[in-house]
Formats: structure tokens, sequence, C-alpha cells
């Protein structure tokens, strides 16, 4: 599915947007040469422009934390090409990725509404958004503001930018699904409609305010 580098091929070399992944896929070298700083202090890896090797479907043990639940989504389902709009429900989590400002954003969207058009598909969880938070606090703790980043991050590269795309946004009740405001819930619907460049999902991140 295009969550894993998109459609694109090489004959012979695999997926076509993987010739821009270093060779060196370290997690230290690809945050040093590849990360992209969407705005200052917050840099990004996504899934959907290239896999790096530690990414793509992983089993729920082979995650070194055990991964938080942010939230469950309701939304318009991108990753393949369908003749009609198809809803579907994702779980998203997060956890650290080695060092406690490096966090893997893992989501796993339900095949109940799949099985229809798909009947092979499983549900997976799929490490598709990889964030660094540069910070001189030798603890970071995740903030509101930083979370709703993350997430916003996280439906731009899933494609959610269209009227209608993103239905609903249920956060869960852990500690950091507490952390995420009335106000983005009732919002994102219509916070990315429209933003389809980076330099305009830059624009959102520096102006939002939780």
């Amino acid at each position: 599915m295009s969550r894993f580098g998109g459609h694109g091929v090489v004959v012979g070399s695999g997926k076509a947007s993987d010739s821009l992944l270093p060779q060196d896929q370290s997690l230290d070298n690809m945050l040093d040469t590849y990360a992209k700083e969407i705005i200052p202090n917050f840099f990004y890896i996504s899934s959907y422009d290239a896999i790096p090797e530690y990414m793509g479907m992983l089993e729920w043990n082979q995650f070194g934390k055990k991964p938080v639940k942010l939230g469950t989504l309701s939304h318009n389902f991108t990753e393949l090409l369908l003749q009609y709009d198809l809803s579907v429900t994702t779980d998203i989590y997060i956890t650290k990725h080695q060092y406690d400002n490096v966090y893997a954003v893992i989501i796993k969207t339900h095949k109940e509404e799949l099985e229809s058009i798909d009947p092979d598909y499983f549900e997976s969880y799929d490490y598709v958004l990889q964030v660094f938070i540069r910070s001189k606090n030798q603890k970071p703790k995740l903030r509101t503001e930083d979370i709703e980043r993350i997430l916003l991050i996280l439906f731009y590269k899933m494609n959610l930018i269209y009227e209608g795309y993103i239905e609903e946004f249920s956060p869960s009740k852990t500690h950091l699904g507490k952390l995420i405001s009335s106000e983005f819930c009732d919002s994102i619907s219509s916070l990315l409609v429209a933003v389809d460049t980076d330099e305009q999902l830059a624009e959102l991140l520096q102006k939002y305010t939780p």
C-alpha cells in the first residue's frame, strides 16, 4: 500500500522512493542527513515518502517500549485507488525510538470496512512516521501542542487534505490521549483541508495554537 513509499517502482530496484534513502539507514544518520525539519526543532521521517529499513509493518512485541494509544481516527481510505470513497477506522499509537525525544508513530487500520474489497487484508501495526523534537531538556515530555502537531503531520502524510476525508478523531483515555484538546478534535475535520504543500503545513504548524 502507498503508506509504504507510494506506488512508483523502478524495474529491478523495488520502490522508486527508496532511491532517495541514504545507504546508511542507522537512526542517527537518518536524523542527521535525511529527516525534514518542517518547523524549527521539529523533524520528521515518513514511510509515505520512502520506507527506512526500521519502519513499516511490525509485530507488537517488536517495539522496544510498549506504544501508547493516542486515539481512533475515522477517515477516507486513501492508500488504495478506488472508484468510490471508503470510510475506515484507524487506531494511532506512539512510543519512543531509542532516544527520549524521538517518537515512533504507529497506525493500525481495522479490517472490517476493507474485507469487501480485499478479503486478504489483515490488520497490522505500521510504523509510518518518526518525529524528532530537538530539546535542551534531558527528559522531555510530550506536551499538548507536540502531540497535536504530530497528528497533523501524520494526517497530512496520509493525504487526508480534502473536505470530508477526516470524519472524526476520538482521543483515547490514556495519559497522552487526555492531553489532546477538545478544540483539536472539534476542528480536525477542516484544519488540513487544501493544505497540499509542505510550506502550507509548516505555516499551519507554526500558527496553530492548541
